[in-house]
């Protein structure tokens, strides 16, 4: 398998990477999780969603890129390599959160991350992940190029991304995703160009 993009290799890059294409939407979590929760994050890589969670939180995550484990784990948290397809690597948590991972996956893969996810956690499921992506999934020119470029920049070394979801797609599968897995209800929010989704058990 062929190394992963930049930003993969090196955490700073990846902070500041996240941080220009979030412009702050992450303080959000901060409500939408609440106090004294127990929280657990697949595909955590270095932990970054911990410093938006109030502090009396408990956080936890798995990751496949152990250059990423290991420098949350220099800041203190509580990190593990792990396979996020594999439920032995679960913790039974109040809240699981889903960042930016969605898109990385095949279809098949997503239903099992959530459904995985759906058994350990307690109270909701949380998902963030990026709208303006969709602009890489139309059939012209310049989607296409966008499609080569953001699949290049977004490597992550472990996962092959497929397909580039219009908004269309998102509600189709967001939809399935409530109805196989039986969710109460499920929210959906949209906030400085990403899917803010709290999926209720």
């Amino acid at each position: 398998m062929k190394k992963s993009s930049l930003i993969f290799r090196i955490p700073k890059l990846y902070s500041l990477g996240i941080r220009l294409l979030y412009f702050g939407a992450c303080v959000r979590l901060k409500n939408m999780v609440g106090k004294d929760k127990k929280v657990f994050e697949p595909a955590c890589g270095y932990g970054r969603i911990k410093k938006y969670l109030d502090p009396s939180c408990t956080y936890s995550g798995i990751d496949l890129n152990e250059n990423f484990v290991n420098y949350g784990r220099k800041n203190g948290l509580d990190l593990k390599v792990g396979d996020i397809l594999k439920k032995e690597n679960y913790q039974e948590s109040d809240i699981i959160i889903l960042s930016d991972i969605l898109h990385h996956l095949s279809v098949e893969n997503i239903k099992k991350l959530v459904s995985i996810a759906s058994k350990f956690a307690k109270e909701k499921v949380v998902i963030i992940e990026p709208i303006f992506v969709d602009v890489a999934s139309g059939k012209n020119v310049f989607s296409k190029f966008l499609a080569k470029f953001f699949s290049w920049v977004d490597y992550d070394g472990i996962n092959k991304i497929e397909k580039w979801f219009s908004r269309k797609d998102y509600d189709i599968l967001f939809e399935e995703l409530k109805q196989k897995n039986n969710f109460s209800k499920m929210n959906i929010a949209f906030f400085n160009h990403h899917y803010f989704i709290e999926s209720y058990l």
